[in-house]
C-alpha cells in the first residue's frame, strides 16, 4: 500500500507542477486570484463600481473579472458584469453571466434581478421564446417581487401579437396587482391597443391603475360607465384633482352616505370625509355634522374631528361619547386625555386623577401617555408630594426621553432636586458645529451581517449603497443612513423618526441613532443670522427642522416656502422692515435667503415679546396679533397650562413639536 502510495505521488506531484506551470504562463490572473486577499478583491470591487456609475463599463467589466471567485459577494459582482456587458450591447455575455448566478447561487438575493435581467437579455437579443421562458421562470421563481410584476408586462408585450388574450391576461393582472406601478400606463394602453373589451372589474381596475398614475381624466373615462357605488371614492378625488369642486363635492357626499360601509379600509373613508370638509362651502363644524348624521362607518374619526372645533366646555361631552363608544378605537387614548386635561384645567385633580388612572391602565403607549404621566407630576406637586412627582417626571424621562414632555419633566425634576427650571429659556452662547457632522453607520459590520446577511453588510462596507437597496428591506435605520448617504434628506430623517416611534425601549441620547432624526444642516447660515438677530442657533434649527424637514423646496398649502416656510408678502415685509434688501418670491427656496428672512422674523417676533422664546415661535407660527390676545386672555402663571390652552391646535402642537426637537438637539449633541 506504501508502495502504491509513493509511485502516486511521484506522479501526481510533477503533473501538478506542470499544471500550475501552464496556468501562470496562459493565465496568470488566474493563479493571482485564487490566493486574491478579501482586501484586495474590495478595492478591485469599489474601483469597478465606480467606473460603472460613470459607465466606463469596459474598465468596470474588466476590473470585475479581476475579482477572485471566492469572494463573499461574488454572485453580485457576476451580476454588476453581466450589467456592464449589456451597457456594451454584448448581450450574448450578459446572458452568459446572469445564468451563472441562476445555475451556482440560485439563493442569491441578487437572483431575482439575474432572473429578470436574462429575460431582457434575451428580449434585446431577439431570442423572444427565451425571453418568455425567462419571465415566465421569474414569475414563478421570485412571486410578489417587483421583477415578477415586471415580468408580468413584458409577458404581455410578449404575447399581443400571437395570442391577444393572453396578453389581456397579463396585463390585467398587472394593472390590478400594481396599479402605481412603473409599467401600469403601459399596460393600459397595451389593452386599448389590443382593443381589449373591458369588464366592469377590468375598467375598475384600469381606473384605478390610471388614477394612481395621476391620469385623472383618463380614469373617468372608466369610472363614467361603472355603477357610482363601486368607484365612488376614486371618481370624486379624479373630479377634485382637476378642478371639478362641485362634481367631486356631491359624489363624496353620495359615497359617504350611501355606498360608505365597513369594507371600505380606514384610511379611504377618512381621507374622503376631510376631502368633503375641505371642499365644502360650509363651515367645517356644520360638515361634520352632516357626516356624523350619514353613517357609522369611521364615526370616532368624524367625532374627534368635530370636538377640536369646539371650546373645552363644548368638546366635553363629544370626547365622552368617543371614549365610552369606541374605546378601543384610535381616538379613545386622546379623547380620554382631553378628558383628563378638562378636570385638571377646572382644578378638580381628585376627578383628574381618576380619569389618568383609567388611561395609564387602559393606553400604556399612545401619543397622549406622556402627557398624562407629566400632568401627574403636576398635580403631586400641588399636593405637596414632591416623591410620588418624581416618579411620574422619571417615568416619562426614561419611557418618552424624545418627547416635548421630557423635556418639561426634567425642567420640573430640577425644581423638586433644589436646582432652576430653565423653562423655555434659551441659550445665545450655543453654536452649532460648522465642520460637516454625517452621523455614522449605526450598526457594527457582524451586527448586520448577523441581521440582513453578509450581501447587505458587505455592500454597506464597501459604499455601494444603489446595490445594497436593490434587496435590503425592513430596516427603518439602514434605510434611513443609505437614504442620506444619496442625499435624501427629509426622506431619511422621516424614516428614522418613524422607526424609533416603534421602538418600546429607547437608546441612550448619545446613540448615534438619534442624529439620524436631528441632523446638523446649513449650520454656517443658521449661525451667521441666529447671532445677528440675537438668538440661539439651536432654537432656530429646530424651528426649520420642524418646518421642513431640511427641504429647500418645502411649499405649504398657505404658500409658505422654503426651509424655514416664509410667507412671500411675510418675507417681503420682514426684508424692508430689517432693510434687508429686496427678493423675488422664487428666491426663498435659496437656503441663503430662507434662513436669512427666517431668522430676521423669529427675531422680530421675539423682540414683540422681551426675548420670551416660547411665545416668539407661537407668533411664528400663528402671527403676533393671535399670541398677543391668547396673551392678555389666557391665564400664564403656568406657562406648561398656558401652552395645553393655546385655542388653535396647529400653534399648540407646533409650539410643543418645536421646542421639543430643541429638547432632543440638546441632549444628543450636548448643547447648553
Amino acid at each position: 500500500m506504501k508502495k502504491i502510495l509513493k509511485i502516486s505521488l511521484i506522479v501526481l506531484i510533477p503533473a501538478l507542477i506542470a499544471a500550475i506551470a501552464f496556468i501562470y504562463k496562459y493565465e496568470p490572473d488566474l493563479i493571482s486570484k485564487l490566493f486574491q486577499s478579501r482586501e484586495h478583491s474590495r478595492s478591485l470591487y469599489k474601483k469597478a463600481r465606480q467606473f460603472q456609475l460613470n459607465n466606463d463599463y469596459k474598465s468596470a467589466y474588466y476590473t470585475y473579472g479581476q475579482i477572485s471567485s471566492g469572494y463573499k459577494i461574488f454572485d453580485i459582482t457576476l451580476y454588476h458584469q453581466g450589467n456592464c456587458a449589456a451597457g456594451l450591447e454584448d448581450e450574448k455575455t450578459a446572458i452568459k453571466k446572469f445564468k451563472k448566478i441562476l445555475k451556482f447561487y440560485p439563493k442569491s438575493p441578487v437572483a431575482p434581478l439575474a432572473s429578470y435581467n436574462l429575460g431582457q437579455a434575451y428580449l434585446r437579443f431577439e431570442n423572444r421564446l427565451e425571453a418568455e421562458k425567462q419571465f415566465q421562470s421569474t414569475l414563478e421563481n421570485f412571486p410578489g417581487t417587483d421583477y415578477a410584476l415586471g415580468s408580468l408586462y413584458y409577458l404581455g408585450e410578449l404575447n399581443k401579437d400571437n395570442n391577444k388574450r393572453l396578453a389581456s391576461e397579463y396585463w390585467l393582472r398587472y394593472i390590478a396587482i400594481a396599479p402605481s406601478g412603473r409599467f401600469a400606463v403601459e399596460s393600459h394602453e397595451g389593452l386599448k391597443s389590443l382593443d381589449h373589451e373591458f369588464t366592469q372589474k377590468d375598467r375598475l381596475s384600469a381606473g384605478i391603475a390610471l388614477f394612481m398614475q395621476k391620469k385623472h381624466k383618463e380614469a373617468l373615462e372608466h369610472f363614467s360607465q361603472l355603477p357610482l357605488e363601486e368607484c365612488w371614492y376614486y371618481a370624486a378625488m379624479s373630479h377634485k384633482s382637476i378642478g371639478n369642486r362641485r362634481k367631486a363635492v356631491y359624489i363624496l357626499k353620495k359615497g359617504i352616505s350611501d355606498y360608505l360601509d365597513g369594507d371600505m379600509s380606514n384610511s379611504k373613508a377618512k381621507n374622503a370625509m376631510t376631502t368633503y370638509v375641505s371642499l365644502n362651502k360650509s363651515s367645517k363644524y356644520r360638515s361634520w355634522t352632516h357626516i356624523l348624521s350619514w353613517t357609522q362607518v369611521a364615526r370616532d374619526f368624524a367625532l374627534y374631528n368635530k370636538a377640536q372645533l369646539l371650546s373645552q366646555k363644548k368638546s366635553k361631552p363629544v370626547y365622552e361619547e368617543i371614549y365610552r363608544n369606541y374605546p378601543k378605537g384610535q381616538y379613545a387614548s386622546e379623547s380620554l386625555w382631553h378628558l383628563f386635561w378638562y378636570e385638571y384645567n377646572a382644578g378638580n385633580y381628585d376627578k383628574a386623577i381618576e380619569l389618568g388612572q383609567k388611561h395609564l391602565a387602559s393606553y400604556k403607549n399612545t401619543c397622549a401617555s406622556p402627557a398624562v404621566y407629566f400632568w401627574f407630576g403636576k398635580i403631586y406637586e400641588k399636593k405637596k408630594d414632591a416623591s410620588k412627582a418624581k416618579q411620574f417626571y422619571k417615568i416619562v424621562l426614561k419611557s418618552f426621553p424624545d418627547s416635548y414632555y421630557a423635556f418639561r419633566s426634567n425642567g420640573r425634576l430640577q425644581v423638586l432636586s433644589g436646582k432652576r427650571d430653565e423653562k423655555w429659556k434659551t441659550s445665545l452662547k450655543n453654536r452649532l458645529p460648522e465642520k460637516a457632522m454625517k452621523p455614522d453607520f449605526p450598526y457594527s459590520y457582524d451586527e448586520i451581517a448577523e441581521k440582513h446577511g453578509l450581501h447587505v453588510a458587505e455592500t454597506i462596507f464597501l459604499d455601494d449603497y444603489e446595490t445594497t437597496s436593490l434587496f435590503m428591506s425592513n430596516d427603518p435605520f439602514v434605510e434611513s443612513w443609505i437614504k442620506l448617504q444619496k442625499g435624501v434628506l427629509t426622506n431619511s430623517i422621516v424614516t428614522a423618526r418613524n422607526g424609533m416611534k416603534k421602538l418600546v425601549e429607547k437608546p441612550e441620547a448619545k446613540n448615534c441613532l438619534w442624529k439620524l432624526i436631528y441632523p446638523i444642516y446649513y449650520a454656517q447660515e443658521i449661525n451667521r443670522n441666529a447671532i445677528s438677530s440675537k438668538l440661539d442657533p439651536v432654537i432656530v434649527i429646530s424651528l426649520l427642522k420642524e418646518e421642513s424637514h431640511f427641504n429647500p423646496f418645502a411649499v405649504s398649502s398657505s404658500n409658505a416656502m422654503g426651509l424655514m416656510q416664509v410667507l412671500p408678502v411675510t418675507a417681503k415685509d420682514i426684508a424692508r422692515w430689517k432693510k434687508l434688501g429686496t427678493y423675488k418670491s422664487s428666491e426663498l427656496f435659496n437656503p441663503k435667503v430662507n434662513i436669512k428672512i427666517g431668522t430676521a422674523y423669529l427675531g422680530y417676533t421675539g423682540d414683540i415679546f422681551n426675548e420670551n422664546m416660547l411665545f416668539a415661535v407661537a407668533a411664528y407660527n400663528a402671527g403676533p396679533a393671535a399670541a398677543q390676545t391668547w396673551i392678555k386672555r389666557l391665564p400664564h402663571d403656568d406657562i406648561d397650562r398656558f401652552i395645553e390652552n393655546i385655542p388653535y391646535s396647529q400653534t399648540r402642537n407646533y409650539v410643543k413639536k418645536v421646542f421639543g426637537t430643541y429638547w432632543n438637539y440638546k441632549r444628543v449633541y450636548g448643547f447648553n
